[in-house]
């Protein structure tokens, strides 16, 4: 029975020994200020440490609940032992409020930067309102000359069509008083030649009359007294 119970006491020790091992994670000092650090789990071991202060970081290398103790490591490297009661797994109010300022701080130059590049955007955002203005005033101008040119094309194109009509209608006037003038050209030649027949045929009537005038001449009578 002696015997189980040691077997028994061996396996749990090995297990919470493992278990222990098993956990690391970062512990810290309380508020106490000052935490001795032993060589063993008890206050009859040599102190190598005569106080951490509060607030260090120790990096938890075995945690021994049952004994109240827990080995640590230093940030210089020093492994030993001190009581679990002044652990925390938190940074203690010291750090904290440390931190705490250290992030205000920090969040104030953001502020500071930020309300500059607010600044910067906001003249930015001004810079292009009063360009998209000019630009849409462009736009509206031009959009006007678009509408004029279009008026000015339609415009143009039928004038062009009208000066093609004119330019037809000329071509056939032009025609036409060429035909006009063939015709009169043509009527001229023909009353001229019907003159010259005229005159031709009168001076061969006269020529005839004249030929033919000495035989239709009345014959002298004599005188009965000249018998």
């Amino acid at each position: 029975m002696k015997k189980l119970l040691t077997t028994v006491s061996a396996a749990a020790l090995l297990f919470s020994a493992a278990h222990s091992q098993a956990i690391s994670s970062d512990r810290y000092i309380t508020d106490e200020l000052h935490v001795p650090m032993r060589s063993g789990q008890g206050n009859e071991f040599r102190i190598l440490h005569r106080g951490l202060p509060s607030g260090t970081k120790l990096t938890l290398l075995q945690d021994s609940p049952d004994t109240g103790w827990a080995q640590v490591r230093t940030p210089g490297g020093e492994e030993g032992w001190v009581r679990r009661q002044y652990l925390e797994s938190e940074p203690v109010a010291k750090i904290k409020l440390e931190k705490a300022e250290e992030r205000l701080r920090h969040i104030e130059s953001l502020q500071g930067n930020l309300g500059g590049e607010v600044r910067r955007l906001e003249e930015e955002n001004g810079k292009l309102t009063t360009a998209l203005k000019s630009e849409q005033e462009r736009a509206t101008q031009l959009s006007r000359e678009l509408k004029e040119l279009k008026s000015l094309s339609a415009d143009a194109v039928a004038l062009n069509q009208r000066h093609q009509k004119l330019l037809n209608q000329h071509e056939l006037l032009k025609q036409k008083q060429a035909m006009s003038e063939a015709e009169i050209q043509r009527l001229s030649g023909s009353e001229t030649q019907k003159w010259y027949m005229y005159g031709a045929l009168s001076v061969l009537i006269g020529a005839i009359i004249a030929m033919a005038a000495p035989h239709f001449r009345p014959r002298k009578r004599h005188s009965e007294w000249a018998n």
